[in-house]
């Protein structure tokens, strides 16, 4: 093709020059595997738990802990990882505290217990390694507090009343001991611990392998998984990553994750059942929501993981309302939540 003029060397530097801009603008950050043998890493870790409840009032709790993290092996064929908590503190910050009070020694008894997570060679959740002693190690340390909340349900009110006569509560009590020692592996299922023990590394490795276009919005039908067993549900994932302002060698993935509203009837009542539903009727839950947004830091070069913030919302009309906020922060690093809130504001 001939072309009517030829252009000037200005103008050709200048095309270039917006070219570099435009590349400048979209560059690609690739959250890596950061997981290296012998590598051991610690986390200041917090979660605050808000039930919204309309009969008593609000409830909230907040368990801070130090996690600590040691790569036992990583490799093309997988990595295992061994978790353990250190120094947990159960407190209330509103509401009553008499869960609180029934949490700590079950807090106390898995501290220091090791937990081996292993992934896949992609740095992907696989499974954790022996599920079943841990499964019956957190039913041995949740037990007594269950039987400690039936005491507390059928012993006396606010004003000191008794709320069952005497002889009568010996009777429900030692019923309902039975049935609780009974139920145990319904009401602390393997699907339930497994699910609590790697929310947080599922997070950590939600994005491994992606390489992104910073500024770029990205949507996906990811599944969600259900707030109590864990199980995968449709889920609609929206993301984007960008250059931290302030260190370029850091970026900040977030994200917002969703419940899919357009899923089939049944699968709706799955989860509305687990939110505390006790019936199924004809049509779809009404009032129902479960959503989860997140923040996550990373070093750009070794994808290690500075911060991470999430904040699970679940709700089902009066029968649940909760909201969840976990945050981890990596020992030793100079960055704040004050400074982190300041930058995400930007």
């Amino acid at each position: 093709m001939t072309l009517p003029f030829r252009p000037s060397t200005a103008l050709v530097l200048s095309t270039l020059l917006l070219a570099a801009t435009a590349a400048t603008a979209a560059e690609r950050v690739r959250v890596a595997v950061p997981w290296t043998t012998g590598q051991s890493v610690a986390y200041e870790d917090e979660a605050v738990h808000r039930e919204n409840g309309e009969g008593d009032g609000a409830s909230v709790r907040r368990i801070t802990d130090e996690t600590r993290i040691r790569v036992d092996a990583a490799g093309r064929d997988g990595h295992a990882l061994t978790w353990t908590t250190h120094g947990s503190r159960v407190e209330t910050v509103e509401g009553d505290r008499s869960l609180s009070d029934l949490l700590a020694p079950v807090l106390d008894a898995l501290d220091d217990v090791p937990v081996t997570i292993e992934l896949d060679g992609d740095g992907r959740y696989r499974r954790v390694r022996d599920l079943d002693a841990l499964v019956d190690r957190v039913r041995k340390a949740m037990l007594p507090a269950f039987l400690g909340n039936l005491d507390r349900s059928l012993g006396v009110d606010a004003r000191g009343n008794a709320k069952v006569d005497t002889g009568e509560r010996d009777a429900m009590l030692a019923a309902a001991r039975r049935d609780l020692e009974s139920n145990m592996e319904s009401i602390v299922s393997r699907d339930s611990v497994e699910a609590g023990t790697v929310s947080q590394m599922r997070l950590m490795s939600a994005f491994v392998g992606k390489t992104l276009v910073a500024g770029k919005a990205y949507r996906d039908a990811e599944p969600i998984l259900s707030p109590v067993e864990g199980r995968p549900l449709p889920g609609v994932r929206e993301y984007t990553v960008e250059i931290d302002r302030d260190d370029p060698g850091l970026a900040r993935l977030r994200w917002t994750h969703r419940f899919d509203p357009k899923a089939d009837a049944k699968t709706q009542w799955a989860l509305a059942q687990e939110l505390g539903a006790r019936t199924v009727t004809d049509g779809l839950p009404q009032d129902m929501a479960l959503t989860r947004t997140g923040t996550l830091v990373f070093r750009r070069d070794t994808g290690l993981v500075e911060l991470l913030e999430f904040e699970e919302r679940s709700k089902l009309g009066d029968v649940h309302d909760e909201d969840q906020r976990h945050r981890m922060r990596l020992r030793g690093i100079g960055r704040s939540w004050v400074q982190e809130e300041a930058a995400r504001r930007r």
